[in-house]
């Protein structure tokens, strides 16, 4: 049964404060289950020449910073960073010809999108995440997701269906192609657009920031071209039932169109002893 919307968004608030909190501590009790095996087929490792050249662009400018971030972010996204990787200050100084102010301003803007953890005496570390704290984040994410798209007023507009139609027709060509960078912006696009059609925009907000913090574990199951034509058929299913009026069937695909990433991830990692 669907909780009432005041014991909702209590849920809801209840799990971000607890997942916050988690947030600040480095997770121990999480690891690949065979480091042997590759991350990524060799489709997925095969990235587009200018994805690979950004961390080798030099970074004289004064917002030399946040092209850090976003060159490392990107990096942790798409598998070349893994889970409690050491983040070296130097060695990005040296790469990006920039200053360890710039670096260390980097690394304060990733620890806020969650996606490092820094440790006194031990550095920065690309964040890792428990099988209880995946759970905790998707239990978040379908509690936000739902909300939103049980709030959406349907049919929505026509224009709204082109747009979506659109970035969508772009979404399903490059999973056709492995293309996974673009698959990866029209995959975001597709989504912030979606749920901004709640007319809530705190809530759209909120999807988007916990969107974020699973953008590394949703990639990991972008090289399996099966999931990719599941998930293009899903998104051709939410604008259709976007131009209906059943909130409920849009709901219910919505949750269980984010279920898949979070079991793939968690059928490689296995909780082990601190």
């Amino acid at each position: 049964m669907a909780l009432p919307a005041p014991r909702l968004l209590q849920a809801c608030l209840l799990r971000h404060t607890q997942f916050a909190c988690q947030a600040g501590r480095h997770c121990q009790s999480s690891r690949f289950k065979s480091s042997s095996q590759p991350t990524h087929s060799p489709e997925f490792r095969s990235m587009p020449s200018e994805t690979k050249s950004a961390a080798r662009t030099p970074a004289r400018s004064t917002g030399a910073w946040l092209e850090i971030a976003n060159t490392l972010q990107r990096d942790i996204i798409f598998g070349r960073l893994q889970p409690r990787e050491h983040l070296i200050e130097d060695e990005i100084m040296e790469r990006a010809k920039t200053s360890r102010h710039a670096v260390r301003r980097a690394f304060e803007e990733m620890e806020r999108n969650g996606l490092v953890i820094r440790q006194p005496n031990k550095g920065v570390r690309v964040r890792s995440y428990t099988r209880k704290e995946v759970e905790d984040l998707y239990e978040v994410r379908g509690i936000l997701e739902t909300r939103a798209a049980a709030g959406i007023r349907l049919p929505v507009s026509k224009d709204l269906i082109a747009r979506l139609t659109a970035i969508q027709t772009k979404h399903e060509r490059a999973s056709d192609k492995g293309n996974v960078v673009e698959l990866f912006e029209t995959n975001n696009l597709f989504h912030e657009t979606f749920y901004q059609a709640c007319g809530n925009t705190v809530l759209a907000d909120a999807i988007r920031m916990y969107s974020l913090l699973t953008h590394p574990i949703r990639m990991r199951n972008m090289s399996d071209k099966a999931w990719r034509k599941e998930a293009v058929r899903q998104h051709w299913a939410m604008i259709k039932l976007l131009s209906g009026k059943d909130s409920k069937a849009l709901a219910a695909l919505c949750l269980d169109h984010i279920r898949h990433p979070k079991d793939f991830y968690l059928s490689l990692y296995e909780d082990v002893a601190t």
